[in-house]
């Protein structure tokens, strides 16, 4: 099997979690659905490309940042706005108070993704990264994505029997998890694609298991569907 690899670099990012409160929170990697509209930006592409992929990686360390959110009563609906980075002084409305917002970034991630898909798809994706001129983001805009190397490798079914460890940590779908492992990490549903209804996303999402580095997949861990790479890395697809 032939699959894209991208090993890339960030040096600060914050992988925003839905729904937090007064806090930002991160999530320890790259979401799938943030991966997949990163691909397709890099792509261009117009229409839902169809593809498969597994992100692993690690961080250094998590640290907190500090900005001022400013909140505007509207018809009963609290109205954020964030200024900060902006030359601009405070606004002043009426009814409006502040508060801080702490959100967490993560310091010094490196990323492993493989992405699977019809060879057709993945000369394409390679080409694209090959002849992008523009700055890629990957969490949110301003997180810059340093792509480091963009290559064709082939994969192995791996030895379950013998197993492996892994060289990051990284997003595992529960159907592939044995029943009595799933504890052994962080659950996520994770959002991978959307339609919309009534003007509102409507997301499918993949049940995931975080698992730290170092972690040993064999067949006490795992059902099947894994496979690895010419430099070693485990690879296990969301689809």
């Amino acid at each position: 099997m032939r699959v894209l690899r991208i090993t890339a670099f960030q040096e600060t990012v914050c992988y925003t979690r839905p729904f937090a409160n007064k806090v930002t929170e991160t999530y320890p990697l790259p979401p799938f659905s943030t991966v997949k509209g990163m691909i397709h930006a890099v792509m261009d592409a117009k229409e839902l490309i169809p593809f498969s992929l597994s992100i692993q990686g690690d961080y250094e360390t998590m640290m907190i940042d500090y900005r001022t959110t400013y909140l505007v009563k509207k018809n009963t609906v609290n109205m954020p706005i964030i200024i900060d980075g902006l030359a601009i002084d405070s606004p002043n409305f009426p009814d409006m108070t502040s508060m801080p917002l702490y959100t967490h970034m993560l310091y010094n991630v490196n990323l492993v993704i493989h992405v699977k898909a019809k060879e057709k798809i993945l000369r394409q994706l390679y080409k694209s990264f090959q002849t992008n001129c523009s700055c890629v983001s990957l969490g949110r805009q301003e997180d810059l994505l340093r792509i480091d190397n963009v290559e064709l490798v082939s994969l192995k079914e791996l030895d379950l029997y013998k197993g492996a460890r892994l060289a990051h940590s990284m997003y595992i779908p529960t159907k592939v998890i044995q029943e009595d492992e799933m504890a052994s990490g962080i659950p996520y549903n994770l959002n991978w694609t959307y339609e919309i209804k009534n003007g509102i996303r409507e997301w499918d999402r993949i049940p995931t298991v975080y698992f730290a580095k170092d972690k040993l997949i064999n067949e006490d861990i795992l059902s099947d569907g894994v496979f690895y790479d010419d430099a070693g890395y485990v690879v296990i697809f969301n689809e």
